[in-house]
């Protein structure tokens, strides 16, 4: 593997190297609208190209080097590997799409199900068929609704993220967060730092206000997080439901009241607007403060999750403080 991550390490550095006539090849860019969009210029929208192209790298190793996952008892089958890249691939395509062509969300909407519902017929393994949390005895069967409950779980990740992706930072410190919490449960670790390893490069574009995830990073990190995450959970490396709640619990309760907020106001639950945690912070707080109270509600009580236990009480904090921080912001 060695071998691979230095490719990758030289792969990533021509990748910044040439930015700009990558950028101006593919020509995708985010451009201000100053409706939604605040930036002064058109920012190249490649940021999951970047991770995309680092993801095809291990595959095609994986393809030539089976045998060598194989005998380190790799936690993820060969199918599951090809099943993970295939569907990832696809997520892709539809955000690159999206950022070209600017899909309606229901349109959106139908092409996640369609593609969750492939994804979870070819790879049973990723059903989630009973849950366990940490302040119960009992494991609770969903067997019945396994696959409704799976196809939910990834769709409301995959959007949550896609709503959190709103101001240079954010959404990479918060994959990167997530991503270091598997490698310290050591679960798929060459994929794990290979992730981290591209969303470093794309960081570093990022805070220099040179490029943005874009749909096309945002649903493919939304949907290899969400792979991820039921995997691990379902090979029993995360234990407890509630643990993985805690972790996706902030991007997933802004989901939650943006949805039912647009609603209200006869709107499209998905339809993107300003009214997102961190936009209400930035516009009273600035830029810097918002990265780290954002990060502060996060990842804090992760870490004494981690460290010490206490889930339950840790997301009521967690939730706590969301909306202290949200109410404050309107006053």
């Amino acid at each position: 593997m060695i071998n691979l991550y230095i490719f990758l390490l030289l792969f990533n550095l021509i990748f910044i190297f040439f930015f700009k006539n990558i950028s101006n090849c593919v020509k995708l860019f985010d451009k201000p609208d100053k409706l939604r969009k605040f930036h002064k210029k058109k920012i190249a929208n490649i940021g999951g190209l970047l991770i995309f192209l680092n993801l095809f790298f291990f595959i095609i190793y994986f393809i030539f080097n089976y045998n060598y996952f194989d005998s380190n008892n790799f936690v993820l089958t060969k199918n599951e590997i090809y099943d993970f890249f295939i569907f990832s691939f696809l997520f892709f395509i539809i955000g690159f799409f999206d950022d070209k062509y600017e899909l309606s969300p229901n349109l959106k909407l139908i092409f996640f199900n369609i593609i969750i519902f492939c994804l979870l017929f070819f790879s049973e393994n990723i059903l989630i068929t009973k849950i366990k949390f940490s302040f119960l005895n009992e494991q609770i069967d969903i067997s019945k609704i396994s696959f409704f409950f799976t196809t939910l779980s990834f769709l409301l990740f995959i959007n949550a993220f896609n709503m959190f992706d709103g101001i240079n930072l954010q959404s990479a410190l918060y994959s990167l967060f997530l991503l270091f919490i598997f490698l310290i449960i050591g679960f798929a670790v060459e994929i794990i730092i290979i992730l981290i390893l591209s969303l470093l490069f794309f960081t570093y574009l990022n805070y220099n206000n040179k490029c943005f995830l874009g749909d096309n990073g945002s649903l493919l990190i939304g949907f290899i997080l969400s792979f991820l995450f039921i995997k691990s959970y379902n090979s029993n490396y995360i234990v407890n439901a509630d643990q993985i709640f805690l972790i996706m619990m902030i991007p997933g309760v802004d989901l939650l009241r943006l949805a039912i907020t647009r609603i209200y106001n006869g709107k499209h639950p998905f339809r993107g607007d300003r009214n997102h945690f961190h936009h209400n912070i930035l516009e009273k707080y600035g830029y810097n403060k918002t990265i780290l109270i954002t990060f502060f509600i996060i990842v804090i009580p992760n870490i004494f999750s981690l460290i010490i236990g206490g889930t339950l009480y840790l997301i009521l904090l967690s939730g706590i403080l969301y909306f202290v921080f949200f109410f404050n912001l309107k006053k």
